[in-house]
């Protein structure tokens, strides 16, 4: 089944709602604070912690590997 709708809007791990052309902005694990642009997939990949079959043309932030909401310290930059 193919989808008609592209997918428009994803929430952050703090309930804030983001969408294509966001920046948004998070601390590492090493401490550091990383600022990037909320885009979508180019390709199907794998959820690297799950398995998750994420699609291609989905949005994502930083890693395709992960969805926005896995990054538990990330903000909307304003």
């Amino acid at each position: 089944m193919k989808k008609i709708f592209k997918e428009r809007k994803k929430t952050l791990f703090n309930g804030k709602k983001v969408k294509e052309g966001d920046r948004v902005s998070f601390i590492c694990s090493d401490g550091y604070k990383h600022v990037d642009i909320i885009r979508r997939r180019e390709f199907d990949c794998s959820h690297a912690d799950t398995g998750e079959k994420l699609k291609k043309g989905t949005l994502y932030f930083w890693n395709n590997c992960f969805k926005p909401s896995d990054y538990q310290s990330a903000d909307v930059v304003l």
